[in-house]
């Protein structure tokens, strides 16, 4: 086992930072995985931890942990992080969350836990927290933000990353019929959509409201470089946890504050093109999260007659096997941006995140159209060597493409090479950069990249 005592002499290091001025020869960066698939929480999180940091020469500056939601059977994510801080040293700034799946330079996981640790001097680093995102997603930016701004407050690093991570979707539990994705009921579809937003509020049920809370960030922090991901369990949206330090939580955003002297870029590709199946949505819930009429008619009964689709075609299969490939493009701020259809209440249509009305189309895409869409992103960033990377991913795109996922595992390594890089999956992503403003899309891929300009 590492223990932390092989980096006891370097601590003081640490923690006064690097005492080269800001434009000086830039010091290398350590960056490591971590992997573990063993089943028993606490022995995967020191797994994890002790693979993650065996081979850095100095503490990690910041600890980055993804883990699938088994563990919550077997042994519970508090032990999890226990078992992490057995290994890792006290005091490094540790953000995470549950995810369905990643991939890294090792392989595709669907059970067990990777952690990606950083040490590089030439940074300033700085955690945010914000508490009850589907109650108040406004208050939770702003509560993480003001951490976030106090923390670097007087870094000389002009250039700026931010990580967010913030909890997904979790789906009701109807009485008597438990968690569903369509609701045929008439009164319990009335209730729900009469109850989404007390429900969100009283019961913090419902849709993750990452869209809104990473508008707000980026109101807060227009000049840095930021990429967003929603942490879910395994696709049925019943819970997710986010980790922040030795704390287990859930209903919160976690962000990872990073000013630096490297090279950063961030960007959304995504592979869908339009169909000429168009429709108009011209009546909306309140809250801009339900669709209620298409075309000035019932919106679910309309959809499956424009998409030829014969009554009672919707049920808790086809919303795991068919649904998911018929996103449609809808405009919000005057950005087009593809979404999935997450959930039908009897006559309406709950999306996963604030919408407009106005004409949408239906996308469509193909496994290929996936793979290009990684290269196509890999491309904005030819201009850098990478030292470390991250991206979110829909689960969508792992669901689709199976075993194909190696093909996505190779575009990626064959950018990085042998460094560092972790995706994982999840419920709602996006990214934003200065250049090319806000985008949050579902079945995408959102990179981050991070090295020095060739």
């Amino acid at each position: 086992m590492v223990e932390e005592t092989i980096f006891s002499q370097q601590i003081a290091h640490t923690n006064n930072k690097d005492t080269t001025d800001v434009g000086e020869t830039k010091s290398p960066v350590k960056a490591s995985l971590g992997v573990s698939e063993k089943w028993d929480a606490r022995e995967a999180g020191r797994e994890v931890a002790e693979t993650a940091i065996q081979n850095l020469t100095r503490p990690p500056d910041f600890f980055l942990l993804f883990s699938t939601i088994h563990y919550e059977k077997y042994g519970g994510f508090q032990e999890f992080l226990n078992g992490v801080w057995d290994v890792l040293p006290k005091g490094t700034p540790l953000i995470g969350c549950t995810v369905p799946g990643f991939l890294n330079n090792y392989g595709c996981y669907t059970i067990g836990a990777t952690a990606l640790a950083v040490s590089y001097p030439n940074a300033d680093v700085v955690l945010g927290v914000g508490k009850n995102t589907k109650r108040d997603p406004k208050n939770a930016a702003n509560q993480s933000a003001e951490m976030i701004k106090k923390g670097l407050a007087n870094s000389q690093y002009k250039n700026k990353f931010l990580l967010n991570i913030v909890s997904g979707p979790e789906t009701w539990k109807i009485p008597g019929e438990g968690y569903k994705k369509i609701v045929d009921s008439g009164f319990w579809s009335k209730f729900a959509t009469l109850a989404f937003g007390i429900s969100q509020y009283l019961l913090q049920k419902g849709s993750g409201r990452e869209d809104e809370i990473f508008e707000y960030l980026v109101q807060k922090f227009p000049e840095y470089y930021m990429i967003l991901g929603a942490s879910m369990d395994d696709y049925r949206g019943i819970s997710n946890y986010q980790f922040f330090n030795n704390k287990v939580l859930t209903n919160s955003l976690v962000n990872l504050g990073f000013a630096t002297d490297l090279d950063i870029n961030v960007c959304t590709t995504h592979g869908m093109k339009r169909t000429n199946i168009k429709f108009e949505i011209t009546k909306l819930s309140k809250d801009k999260h339900i669709i209620k009429e298409i075309n000035q008619k019932p919106a679910v009964p309309e959809l499956l007659h424009i998409l030829d689709w014969p009554e009672g075609f919707l049920n808790e299969k086809t919303m795991y096997n068919i649904i998911p490939y018929y996103p449609i493009s809808f405009k919000r701020h005057n950005r087009e941006v593809p979404t999935i259809m997450p959930g039908f209440l009897k006559n309406s249509i709950v999306t996963p995140s604030v919408i407009d009305v106005g004409e949408v189309s239906i996308l469509t895409i193909s496994g290929r159209d996936m793979i290009n869409s990684i290269k196509e992103g890999l491309q904005n960033f030819e201009y850098i060597d990478p030292e470390f990377g991250l991206f979110s991913t829909c689960i969508t795109i792992l669901t689709t493409l199976g075993s194909k996922i190696n093909l996505i595992q190779k575009e990626i390594i064959g950018h990085f090479k042998q460094k560092p890089f972790i995706m994982f999956f999840s419920a709602g992503e996006g990214t934003y950069s200065p250049e090319r403003n806000l985008t949050y899309a579902n079945i995408s891929f959102n990179t981050a990249i991070l090295g020095h300009s060739k």
